[in-house]
């Protein structure tokens, strides 16, 4: 008999991993990563739908719930993700958090949907009306099982103006947040997304850095050293969009931020075909060469 869950997987790497995008420059493969509760029981995943609007081809993201011992599912439409191409590239990261009730989505290195055009240049200057900008929005939103918002969180709402000095881009990327450096060295993880933030294995409490990123480091040396050198870390529930106390001592080994990801470093530009696994914490992934030819 085979197993409801392989088959799942299966399907959600299928139509998380078009060929058609591209890989060149910054731009590593897009993707939209689904998750599993720690105890398997929940599974939540991400389906790129296109959409024409005019002549232009757009993709929106449908998420799937599903409770695999009563087989309850539900179904509903994300904010903030992108497309799958090299200009229009997604870096986006489901989490499910005990219960069920609640999944949180996390983007990183990419900007969010906007109808309009992105801001120029390639280093943020603050103002009020640039930190308003669509395309800086939708970070981290947490929702209900049932697709209502329970809470949003764009960069502004995370982002002091000080900060915003850190926030550059090159073409399709949208760099805001310090790379962790023990999963940059000797390489890089497969997935974008995963040099840049914690999570606790019951996928309850996330985990950033914000401060220089490896491209903002060119761009402030004549900052103080004051600027150069700062670091502020961030935690956030995921079931209720609190933000914790970062200095806090946590004794539920469950709930302690580490490294996303369980699979070996790999050289840049080598993450095409790359699956990763619904629970990345204890299962790595696979490279599916099949599906880019």
């Amino acid at each position: 008999m085979r197993n409801p869950l392989l088959i799942l997987m299966f399907v959600s790497s299928f139509v998380l991993h078009p060929s058609s995008f591209a890989l060149a420059g910054h731009t590593r493969p897009a993707y939209l990563d689904g998750c599993q509760s720690m105890d398997g029981r929940y599974v939540v995943t991400a389906e790129p739908i296109k959409e024409k609007v005019g002549k232009k081809e757009t993709i929106k993201w449908k998420y799937h719930w599903k409770d695999t011992k009563t087989k309850e599912t539900h179904s509903g439409w994300l904010t903030g993700p992108r497309g799958l191409g090299h200009f229009d590239v997604t870096y986006g990261h489901l989490f499910m958090p005990p219960g069920g009730e609640t999944f949180a989505l996390w983007l990183t290195a990419s900007w969010a949907e906007c109808d309009v055009p992105q801001p120029k240049g390639g280093q943020a200057k603050y103002s009020e009306e640039l930190a308003r900008h669509p395309a800086f929005g939708s970070r981290l939103t947490i929702y209900k099982k049932t697709g209502e918002i329970v809470k949003k969180y764009d960069m502004r709402d995370i982002l002091k103006p000080n900060e915003w000095v850190y926030v550059n881009w090159v073409q399709g990327n949208m760099y805001w947040l310090m790379e962790y450096p023990e999963v940059m060295k000797g390489g890089e993880p497969p997935r974008c997304g995963w040099r840049y933030y914690r999570i606790s294995p019951d996928y309850s409490t996330l985990e950033f850095v914000v401060g220089p990123n490896s491209d903002a480091v060119h761009k402030i040396k004549s900052e103080p050293i004051e600027v150069q050198k700062y670091r502020r870390t961030v935690r956030v529930d995921l079931t209720t969009g609190a933000f914790l106390d970062p200095t806090a001592k946590i004794t539920d080994v469950n709930k302690i931020p580490i490294r996303p990801f369980r699979d070996e470093l790999i050289k840049r530009g080598d993450a095409k075909g790359f699956q990763a696994s619904l629970d990345p914490l204890r299962v790595t992934g696979k490279f599916i060469a099949a599906e880019f030819k």
